[in-house]
């Protein structure tokens, strides 16, 4: 008769630790949602007509990208996250090469960030 009480406290901590994992999933996938829309913002941009304009926008996507990786989650969230900031920095790097006249890698870093945006934008829609 001992196992029942115990069996339950047990079915009911794993109910409370899988309801802190999608709260916290939700709460790190609300932060992400606005930053997300920077960055597209902010991609949108680098196409500016001046290079003045487009540096700035690349210092919007740097600073976007420091704020993402303060936002914590769950082990599969922080994976994307860091996979999505690392292309973000790639993405920074080589649009301040195109500024510079340097546009060759700038199709494939695009892409990989859109890859990733994706991947993030995906975990978290419910």
């Amino acid at each position: 008769m001992k196992r029942i009480p115990t069996l339950a406290t047990l079915a009911v901590g794993i109910l409370l630790l899988s309801g802190c994992s999608q709260a916290a999933t939700l709460a790190a996938c609300g932060q992400v949602a606005s930053e997300a829309v920077q960055v597209t913002g902010a991609i949108n941009e680098l196409s500016s007509p001046t290079p003045e304009a487009a540096q700035a926008a690349l210092d919007e996507v740097r600073a976007v990208s420091e704020k993402i990786r303060g936002i914590d989650g769950p082990d599969d969230f922080v994976a994307l996250r860091d996979s999505w900031t690392t292309s973000i920095d790639a993405f920074v790097a080589e649009g301040e090469k195109a500024i510079a006249g340097d546009v060759a890698g700038m199709d494939a870093a695009s892409t990989q960030l859109r890859t990733t945006t994706d991947a993030m934008v995906a975990y978290c829609t419910p």
